[in-house]
């Protein structure tokens, strides 16, 4: 695999002081304007939470980058798109940081371990579970439990293998639900809310970001949030996280997702440097800060070793939450996928290049 040095934070830095927007020297793409495939369907999670990084990466590279959305396989379909396509930086993958755990166990994808990307992964958010009380009956966690032990309640997702399916299954193992999960897949979390606000589904589990409007205007309640503290939207509504429920649910916030924009890994340096120079500026902008704050994300602005060393940890740790629920038809140890409490980086960084 051949190895790649990120270009070192204090040089960015002095980048991003004397640069200004479309400050680029040179065109980054010279054949035309390349395309980023989203994995979801517009409007849901992954595609509310990247598109304001692409726009801002455009602005700062004075070039267009057009958006594609690809539903299909909990992004997977996407994922096989970019890979499939010439390596040549044109064509990028956009996708939830929980999804690349169920790839290979699951079959949807052989290019879609880690390791065969560089990803920039600005913002990180919660997964809610979402009820409209006045249509499922269900108005508290303990509601919802019951329902689920029952097998009274359809569970709505996006796509089976998706890191709020994933989430699910980690809350309902917590919450000592061993009976079988009723799924109903969308296609995106926005179309998961409005079924959930019809009344078609009884629980959603969505990323927040596509719920956070229908919360503050009451049209969807939030049971809790996959974090470890409360999330204060307004002076009258404070959202509970999923640590409150008890000592049982304290590691699932490890979980937490990403939404990183990816590009393959042997795509030219050239290029890589360019996004990951446009990337730092975007995290940098108060658009970005102001926009996590709406969404109820964290700006984290992650990349090269460190996104890779906690993308590697959420790919084992899905993996195991997804067989472990019997959602997969092959167990991670076949792929060498440790289990989380047997995880190490140290272990890990050579499938990455990394000495």
């Amino acid at each position: 695999m051949r190895k790649f040095r990120f270009v070192a934070v204090a040089v960015c830095v002095v980048l991003l002081t004397v640069c200004g927007p479309g400050a680029a020297a040179s065109k980054v793409w010279e054949k035309g304007a390349p395309t980023v495939y989203v994995g979801f369907g517009a409007g849901g999670g992954t595609d509310t939470a990247v598109r304001p990084l692409i726009a801002l990466m455009e602005k700062r590279l004075g070039e267009t980058v057009n958006v594609v959305n690809m539903p299909g396989a909990a992004s997977a379909l996407a994922a096989e798109e970019v890979q499939g396509k010439a390596h040549d930086g044109y064509s990028l993958f956009a996708t939830g940081s929980g999804c690349f755990g169920g790839f290979l166990i699951t079959d949807t994808s052989k290019q879609g371990v880690p390791w065969n990307w560089w990803g920039f992964h600005h913002i990180q958010g919660p997964a809610a579970l979402v009820v409209n009380p006045e249509k499922s009956g269900i108005n508290t966690v303990e509601d919802a439990i019951r329902a689920l032990k029952e097998g009274r309640a359809n569970v709505g997702v996006s796509s089976l293998g998706a890191g709020i399916h994933a989430f699910v299954e980690a809350f309902a193992k917590a919450a000592g639900v061993d009976t079988r999960i009723n799924y109903v897949t969308s296609g995106g979390d926005g179309q998961t809310c409005v079924a959930v606000m019809a009344g078609e589904i009884e629980i959603g589990s969505i990323s927040f970001s596509a719920g956070v409007d229908y919360a503050r205007s009451g049209q969807l309640k939030v049971l809790f949030l996959n974090r470890n503290e409360p999330l204060k939207l307004s002076d009258a509504l404070t959202l509970p996280p999923i640590t409150d429920l008890g000592p049982q649910y304290k590691t699932i916030p490890d979980l937490a997702e990403t939404w990183p924009v990816m590009i393959p890994r042997d795509a030219p340096r050239a290029i890589v440097d360019r996004l990951q120079e446009a990337f730092l500026w975007a995290c940098q902008q108060p658009e970005m800060k102001e926009f996590a704050e709406k969404m109820g994300y964290q700006v984290i602005t992650r990349y090269g070793e460190e996104a890779d060393r906690v993308l590697d940890y959420q790919y084992a740790a899905y993996a195991w939450v997804m067989f472990d629920a019997g959602l997969a038809q092959e167990s991670p140890e076949k792929f060498g996928i440790p289990r989380p409490e047997a995880w190490s980086w140290d272990k890990e960084k050579a499938k990455y290049g990394y000495k």
